[in-house]
Order: C-alpha cells, then structure tokens, then sequence
C-alpha cells in the first residue's frame, strides 16, 4: 500500500449511526412538526366563524295581518307546519340569537392566533362553534293566510265570531304559550269590535307585558296575552299605525329592552302634539329602603331592584321631556310586595307606596294605576286577563262610553271601570282593589280623548 493509503489508516472514521436509532429520530422530530403544522391550518377558523354569524331576526316587524313571505323573509321556511280542519295552520319556525357578525370578536381572535402561533384555535373555535341560542315560534295563519297569532297555536275550532256585525274573529284560545299554567277560554273582550276609531298618525305606543321571569319569581299570569291584546286594541281599534306600536314581551322586555324602548325609540319618534300610550302588564316592586316603586322587567330580581329593576320616576321623567301634548300610562300592576302584580325581596315586608310623582301631578302625563299604593291588583281567571286590563278593554268596546257621543275620554273611562274592578275584587277574591286615576287636573278636565269612532 503506497503512503496515502497509510495516512487514512491512521485516522479515526465516523459510521453511520444504526438505523433503527435514526428512525426514532426522525419520529420525535415530524410529530412536533405536524402538529405545528395542523394548528396553523386551523388559523383563522374562529375569525371567519365570528364574521360568519347570522343577525338576530326582527320579530317587532312581525305582526298580525303579515304574510307568509314577510314571515319567512326573516325567519326561513317553518321546520313544521299543522293544518286544521277549518284552512288555519300553525307554522313553526327556528332562528338563531346571540351569534350576529362581530369584527370586534374575529380582530381579537385573530391577535390571539398571531401570538400564540394558531394555538388559541384549541380555545377560540369551539367558543365560536357553540355560540348562540337555538329558539323555536310558532305563529297562526288564519284561513287567509294572513298572520293571526304570533306564539300562539291555530285552536282546533274556529274561533268565535260577532254575533250580529259580522265583525272580525276574536283572538285564538286556548293560547298555549311557553311557561304559561294553563290554558284559557276565549273571554268578550278577546273579539275585537268590528268598528274602528280613527286613524291617529301622530300616535306611539310601547306596550309591556311579562307573564314569567328569567329569574325564579311568581307568574304574573295572563300578563304577557294581556300586552297581546292590548297592541291589537290600538292598531285594529283605536286607530294607532302598526309601525308606531312596539310590543316588548316576556324575554323581549328585559331592563335594556325598557330603556332602548322608553329613553331611546320614543324620543326619536315623538313630534310636537304627538300623543302617547303608555301600557305595563306585570310584576312591580317597592324599594322598602327609599320608598321607590319599580316595573320589574324580564330580567329583574326584587333583592336588586335599585340595580335591576325600572324605576317609576325615572319613566315619568323620561316622558316628561317629550314634545307630545299628552301622555297616557296604564299600569296593570301594584307595587306594595304584598302579593296579586307585585314581588318582593325575601325577609321584607309589604309597603304602602304611591305611583304617583310630580312630574304626573303637573305635566302632561296621565297614569291610570290598576290599585291604591297599598293594595294587590287581581287577575281575572275567568276572563283570562288581569282585572285592570279587562274593563279597560271591555270599555273600548262601547262601555265606556257613557253618554254615546261615539267618543271615550279617559275620565269617563275610568268612570266606568272604576266601580265594575272595585265590585269583581271585593266579591270574587275577597280583595279591595280601587283603581287611581292620577294627573295635572287642568289636563283631565280639558279630556284625554282615548278613542273616537268616525262620524256616520
């Protein structure tokens, strides 16, 4: 062997490494990679899902007298539909609410996925994927096809109609509505009278009623199906445009539904000598500390209710600022806690408060209240509706009228209902109830024109 070769055997050689040990190696080395790999492929999940979103449909644009297609055009198509034997059908829809389009949420996502290199995918994905609350509607065609009734089922008879005017059919029973006890019969003041008062453009009203809470506090039974009604007395009697009546019912009257209602839409709508109407149906509260009466909202706890309840004063005030010439509130609510439309916090006792302030004795604000500070306002069961509600009504219907001029006035409304809520409570619940009419006495006595049918 020449000298080069004895050179090379002098040196150490470096094998190669065994090749199972290489194939380990290898193993520890893709596995990281892969899964770094499968993190950045998901990057960006969460923010096309939190950009992805559907809007909450807009159930005020839905009412009585809309068609299949403006229905569905909001809703989809129903996933159910039940006919009767008469042409009417109940109509089941499914929405989607809590999941709208959010570039706030997606920018945020999409920082996290930047710093953590895709791994806020693990935590931001399923939070976007299980985003949002499923709720199902059911909603009643009438043999028209026009909407009859929105939570409400098509009865399995056809409902009944005027006796003598040919007027239109009353409202459907038994109304089977989520939460509610039990069903009820069909009442008079449910057919609403065939002629209609004249049309009042300048008119708003925001109408609340809350038969159950999100919190676990009693039923203020029929409350909700009393708002219900009372929205179609305005529209399909006393002439208010259905654009100018907003319903807030059940968990669509929570404390910020009031305020954007009360302090928000109203004020963007009311002009000069505009009129408005005012109507709660449900739960109040006293604050035993300040002597304050609240509207207990959806959402509301009688143990918070400087926090989360709607105070009287601040709604008086707040109605008090708009232009209109006049302002009607009817309360079918009481406020001493001691039972009938009233909660109160544990361990406290009733009260005696009054729902009248200032601003109602000497402004342009006029409140009809369903009882005294000190007493419990009742529901009527065998009329479905609270007692309050349900002569109010029944006066609308021509009782009221009490020197047939084809006019009603608020005092000679209240005139009427008066002695009938006074006679019902005392003899069927053994209760004294005594509605309150309370405002300016100039105002009252000029005459708050409630309804007015057109000359002949």
């Amino acid at each position: 062997m020449d000298r080069g070769d004895d050179s090379v055997r002098g040196k150490k050689v470096a094998l190669p490494m065994n090749a199972v040990e290489l194939e380990r190696n290898m193993k520890h080395l893709v596995q990281p990679i892969l899964l770094l790999c499968l993190l950045l492929s998901m990057a960006g999940c969460s923010v096309v899902m939190a950009l992805s979103g559907k809007k909450d449909p807009d159930l005020q644009a839905i009412h009585i007298g809309s068609t299949n297609a403006d229905v569905e055009a909001r809703l989809g198509p129903p996933v159910d539909s039940v006919s009767t034997s008469y042409g009417a059908r109940t109509a089941i829809y499914e929405y989607e609410t809590g999941n709208e389009p959010s570039f706030t949420r997606a920018f945020v996502h999409l920082l996290y996925d930047f710093f953590t290199i895709g791994f806020w995918e693990i935590i931001g994905t399923p939070v976007e994927a299980t985003r949002g609350e499923k709720r199902r509607l059911p909603i009643y065609y009438g043999p028209d096809g026009l909407v009859a009734g929105i939570n409400e089922y098509a009865p399995d008879t056809p409902p009944v109609t005027v006796a003598d005017s040919g007027g239109p059919k009353a409202s459907p029973q038994p109304r089977r509505q989520e939460g509610q006890l039990a069903p009820v019969s069909a009442s008079d003041v449910d057919t609403i009278p065939a002629e209609t008062g004249k049309k009042r453009t300048g008119a708003h009203a925001v109408v609340i009623g809350i038969g159950r809470y999100r919190e676990r506090l009693p039923q203020a039974e029929f409350a909700d199906r009393d708002a219900e009604l009372m929205r179609d007395y305005l529209t399909r009697v006393m002439g208010y445009p259905e654009e100018n009546v907003a319903l807030l019912v059940n968990d669509r009257a929570a404390k910020g539904d009031l305020e954007k209602y009360l302090e928000g839409w109203l004020p963007n709508r009311v002009e000069k000598d505009d009129t408005v109407f005012i109507y709660y149906s449900g739960h109040g509260s006293p604050n035993p500390k300040t002597g304050e009466a609240y509207l207990v909202p959806y959402d509301g706890d009688p143990a918070f209710v400087n926090k989360t309840g709607y105070p009287l004063k601040r709604m008086y005030e707040d109605l008090g600022k708009l232009p209109a010439k006049e302002v009607v509130v009817v309360l079918d609510a009481c406020f001493s806690g001691a039972g009938g439309r009233s909660v109160i916090a544990k361990g406290m006792r009733p009260v005696g408060l009054s729902v009248e302030n200032p601003m109602v004795s000497a402004g342009r604000t006029v409140v009809l209240a369903a009882s005294a500070g000190d007493q419990v306002s009742s529901t009527y069961d065998q009329k479905g509706h609270g007692l309050l509600t349900y002569y109010f009504l029944k006066g609308l219907q021509g009782e009221g009228d009490q020197n047939k001029d084809g006019a009603i006035d608020l005092s000679e409304l209240y005139a009427y209902l008066r002695p009938q809520v006074e006679r019902v409570a005392r003899r069927e619940f053994n209760n004294e109830q005594t509605p309150q009419l309370l405002g300016n006495p100039e105002l009252l006595k000029k005459g708050v024109r409630i309804l007015e049918l057109p000359r002949r």
